[in-house]
């Protein structure tokens, strides 16, 4: 399957009905309705305030660790095939590859669709099969609602036991900003839009930072 980010006119389009899913996660009885706004990432991730999330190393993960960054999200479980080893090996190329201060703004994670098996244990033992840097790629722990509320997101059927190609890309403001299909992943185009997205330092819903000129 090629790299396929949406044209410009549907993106606007997709995006708007995605956020609105993200970030209005119904709350389902008994669960604390959230005081303040939030946004699509901490939705998709902890789709209820106060969510427990563990990365590879056994830490609480929070939103907090994103504040600020481009968050590149994809999904895995340690048994997938091998378009899902691919999916993380190149999306771990793309980051090493990026230069120093977008690479400092720019996170990438990979969440958990089978959270019955994939503790921090086995994502760690799954990345460092991979070679993937911990310190670098964030793998993600879950719970089964969360991964069912995720599938429905993403319109992924639920019986699938392969992971979905989809990487979604946050902006600095933890609005989802970009998605794409991503069998292989193509570095240098996903590279440009990151280093493109960096500049919208309030979020794609306001005018980018325009860099100085040289004296």
């Amino acid at each position: 399957m090629s790299f396929r980010p949406l044209d410009p006119l549907r993106t606007l389009r997709a995006l708007a009905g995605a956020a609105l899913i993200l970030a209005s996660w119904p709350v389902r009885a008994g669960e604390p309705v959230p005081s303040a706004p939030r946004s699509a990432l901490e939705s998709l991730i902890w789709p209820t305030p106060g969510s427990l999330r563990r990365d590879q190393a056994g830490q609480p993960l929070t939103p907090g660790r994103f504040g600020d960054r481009v968050v590149v999200v994809s999904f895995l479980t340690t048994e997938c095939g091998i378009a899902c080893v691919i999916r993380l090996r190149d999306l771990a190329a793309l980051e090493r590859s990026l230069p120093g201060p977008l690479r400092a703004r720019v996170a990438v994670l990979a969440v958990t669709l089978d959270p019955a098996r994939d503790n921090p244990v086995a994502l760690r033992a799954f990345g460092d099969s991979l070679g993937l840097d911990p310190a670098r790629f964030t793998l993600v722990d879950s719970d089964p609602d969360t991964s069912a509320r995720q599938r429905a997101a993403l319109r992924y059927p639920a019986d699938r036991s392969e992971p979905p190609d989809t990487v979604l890309v946050f902006d600095r403001t933890g609005q989802l900003a970009m998605s794409y299909g991503a069998n292989p992943v193509d570095r240098p185009r996903l590279a440009r839009d990151l280093a493109d997205l960096d500049r919208f330092a309030q979020g794609v819903g306001h005018p980018p930072t325009i860099a100085a000129p040289a004296l």
